[in-house]
């Protein structure tokens, strides 16, 4: 039975897609915060163009529809860049008209360069983010800085509970790379990285989810040469790569606050990194400050080489996520949602 008295907040964006954006949304719809209930209008598809746009549309109705008919108190629109930006610029402006409080989260970790290079996109962001029924949230205080917004509230991503992993079952010669099939994401500076070591008389093996086999980035390496591409992982094959790998590799370009990086140190598995993660792996990671072959190679065999240092990260990585938990982070989405409701109610009243 559903319980009375519960505010109503719906989630807008893609759902059912692969990726880190779609792993938060549904963290929002399994945690909902204390006095509200979670409901989701899902905005895109993995497949073709017309299947995409196809989805569009029809989020478009629904949302019309339900803003029309059964308005939620809240609406919480999920945006990264390019396309997905555009579509949601319209769905901010439809609960603009209807007069509904709208938080507008960005998981773009390159969020800042997309307004840079695109005049247009960053003159709505900048007049949408200005209205008083418009509250937006980036996910880490660099990610706010880097966008340059003062009004720009700061929620991270969620992290699993946390899972004490005996690091003597872990394979530390086990890399992982958990990310879709983007330039921006390294897929191929871990592929030489791999290489390298293995030319240094490391026996590793690199996992790839995104990319299958057949892949560019890929060409002719295989499981003989160290390189396992495993194309999108279900949740069991993603989970027993966390709870039995040694490393989880993430040299992207550009980061907000990646889901992949929350559950690896939940469970102890430690993390290097590029400068886009800088500020959120705490004791359970390290970053090496370039994206050159050499150095990452290096950063890996130094953990490689000592055990101790490697089994510190892995102790001390739950402790790294431990503010960003289901119940903290619930805390945190209530008080902006009843932030944006008395906002929109004091501005409305004048």
């Amino acid at each position: 039975m559903e319980m009375a008295g519960l505010k109503r907040v719906l989630h807008v964006g893609p759902v059912e897609s692969r990726g880190g954006m779609q792993a938060t949304i549904r963290h929002h719809l399994k945690h909902p915060p204390i006095g509200w209930k979670t409901e989701s209008i899902n905005t895109h598809v993995d497949g073709s163009v017309f299947a995409k746009i196809s989805a569009w549309r029809h989020a478009k109705r629904e949302l019309h529809k339900r803003l029309k008919n059964d308005p939620p108190d809240v609406v919480h629109i999920h945006t990264a860049t390019s396309y997905s930006w555009w579509r949601k610029l319209r769905a901010v402006r439809m609960c603009i008209k209807a007069g509904v409080p709208t938080v507008l989260q960005i998981h773009a970790g390159n969020f800042h360069f997309f307004l840079l290079n695109a005049a247009s996109a960053a003159n709505e962001f900048f007049r949408l983010t200005s209205h008083h029924l418009v509250t937006p949230v980036a996910l880490t205080p660099r990610h706010k800085r880097e966008i340059g917004l003062d009004k720009l509230a700061v929620i991270g991503s969620p992290a699993p509970p946390v899972r004490k992993i005996d690091p003597a079952t872990r394979d530390r010669n086990l890399m992982v790379l958990l990310a879709r099939p983007s330039p921006i994401k390294g897929h191929r500076l871990a592929i030489a990285v791999a290489q390298e070591l293995r030319t240094r008389g490391h026996e590793v093996n690199l996992h790839l989810s995104g990319v299958s086999s057949d892949h560019k980035w890929v060409n002719s390496l295989g499981p003989e040469k160290g390189i396992h591409a495993r194309g999108w992982l279900s949740g069991e094959q993603k989970d027993e790569l966390l709870t039995t790998a040694g490393l989880l590799l993430i040299p992207s370009n550009y980061e907000g606050m990646p889901v992949a990086a929350m559950e690896a140190l939940s469970c102890g598995l430690p993390v290097v990194a590029s400068p886009s993660c800088e500020g959120i792996l705490g004791g359970g990671g390290i970053i090496v400050d370039d994206l050159e072959v050499i150095d990452w190679a290096n950063a890996i065999e130094a953990l490689l080489s000592n055990e101790a240092d490697w089994l510190e990260l892995s102790n001390q990585g739950p402790t790294a996520v431990e503010q960003q938990t289901p119940e903290n982070l619930g805390k945190q989405w209530a008080e902006l949602y009843e932030k944006s409701l008395t906002i929109a109610a004091a501005e409305g009243g004048q």
